[in-house]
């Protein structure tokens, strides 16, 4: 299969490609600046990495009519830093990009598309989740995703092609953007530092993030597999496990202090996905499993503040 992604040089994007590689397919990489793109760095001969905004639809349609790919997967999207959640300058072009990419798509013989949207369409619901829980999202950030969701399948319909929508839950892994909780409590306890927390005794939806691109891949290249699909790991640990497994592999002496962060007013107690529908439909599953995954986050980590020392050094010196 030929495969375009979107938001290829993103975190799930990069290790999406990683994966359909390694799967024999061939892939189109759309990213917006190739010199950003740092996390793909990836010769491979059924690799194509092109430039194109998103928001300028002449680039895209430019793009899909000269690779024609079988199936769009549409990872793109600004705004998506907790802090432009809110955001309406920011975040709502993805509706319009994300429905000019199909249609661009179309155009060209695509015979699906798969998008990625968030477990934030949800809102501030409680316990394990299946895709019959209405969107009640709480940010223009979750509610933007709903409706891209709305808009696209309605015109995947009218197309005739295939549609899938993965709400993705919490995900984690080597070369997480930074600010997120795993790699910014990784990143403290490897230099010494003992992160201030809550109780911890909230239980989230954590998906490591080879598991996350392969359930994208395998929605994309199953027929049949169509409507939303909740992709998280199934289960819901507690964040306070999760800061003890990080500080196991980081800093195995390092004394931890709950409770020195009060919980927010709207605090989501327990977030688990129903991950059954794409299990049934595909036969993903999750292989990972949490503390083996936050233990090659932190081994990334390690070497690479490792390097970034080295390289430090190096420039002192010269």
């Amino acid at each position: 299969m030929k495969l375009l992604i979107t938001g290829a040089a993103g975190f799930v994007g990069a290790e999406l490609i990683r994966q359909a590689l390694t799967a024999g397919h061939d892939v189109v990489a759309l990213v917006r600046s190739r010199a950003a793109a740092v996390r793909l760095d990836v010769v491979h001969p059924q690799l194509a990495i092109v430039e194109a905004d998103l928001r300028a639809a002449e680039e895209v349609r430019s793009v899909l009519e000269s690779h024609r790919p079988d199936a769009i997967a549409h990872l793109g999207w600004s705004g998506v830093a907790n802090h432009a959640r809110f955001d309406r300058s920011q975040i709502l072009d993805n509706l319009n990009a994300s429905c000019q990419l199909l249609e661009s798509g179309v155009a060209a013989g695509i015979r699906k598309f798969v998008g990625v949207g968030s477990q934030g369409e949800y809102g501030r619901l409680d316990g394990r989740i299946d895709e019959r829980h209405l969107p009640e999202p709480t940010t223009l950030y979750g509610a933007t995703k709903a409706a891209t969701m709305f808009l696209t399948r309605q015109l995947a319909a009218q197309a005739n092609i295939e549609f899938a929508w993965l709400r993705l839950f919490s995900t984690y892994g080597p070369d997480d953007n930074q600010g997120w909780l795993i790699p910014s409590l990784t990143r403290d306890m490897l230099a010494g530092r003992r992160p201030k927390t809550t109780h911890g005794t909230q239980r989230w939806d954590y998906l490591f993030v080879a598991d996350a691109a392969r359930g994208i891949l395998a929605a994309a290249v199953t027929p049949g597999a169509t409507g939303i699909f909740n992709l998280g790991s199934g289960e819901a640990v507690t964040v306070r496990s999760v800061i003890e497994a990080v500080r196991d592999f980081a800093a195995p002496n390092m004394e931890l202090i709950f409770g020195e962060i009060p919980f927010r007013p709207d605090q989501v107690w327990h977030m688990e996905a129903d991950n059954t529908r794409l299990k049934e439909a595909t036969g993903w599953s999750p292989k990972v499993n949490m503390r083996d995954g936050i233990a090659e986050t932190v081994a990334w980590y390690r070497d690479k503040l490792a390097r970034e020392t080295v390289q430090s050094e190096r420039s002192s010196d010269g």
